[in-house]
């Protein structure tokens, strides 16, 4: 009984750090997806009246599964060494990790950041 009592304590652990990891994983490409929509929308209506606002929604309504308040996404131009010009979408998300191991490893929150580009026109 003592073994057992050891043994699945490690392995609960080991189960709920990787649901965790899991929820990491989901939450970054929900993030990398959402600021690539964003720049994909602000690379077809660039320049057009208020066009990094319905960028930026754009980006916030394919974050399916976050609070999009906590989601930050920053819409801009950049011009490109090749003569174009590049939507430039920033976003940053903080996740929460559930085990207390890993929260206290990691840290609390952990700052998922990306950063994607697209040619305007």
């Amino acid at each position: 009984m003592v073994e057992f009592a050891l043994a699945i304590s490690v392995f609960m652990l080991l189960v709920l750090g990787s649901f965790d990891l899991a929820r990491a994983y989901t939450t970054y490409t929900v993030v990398a997806n959402a600021a690539r929509e964003a720049s994909r929308y602000g690379a077809a209506h660039c320049c057009s009246g208020s066009w990094d606002t319905a960028a930026r929604q754009a980006g916030l309504n394919l974050a399916v599964g976050l609070d999009t308040a906590s989601l930050s996404l920053t819409v801009s131009t950049t011009p490109g060494s090749d003569g174009l010009t590049y939507i430039t979408v920033s976003g940053s998300y903080p996740f929460h990790a559930l085990t207390p191991l890993v929260r206290s490893l990691m840290g609390d929150p952990i700052t998922m950041r990306v950063q994607t580009a697209a040619p305007a026109g």
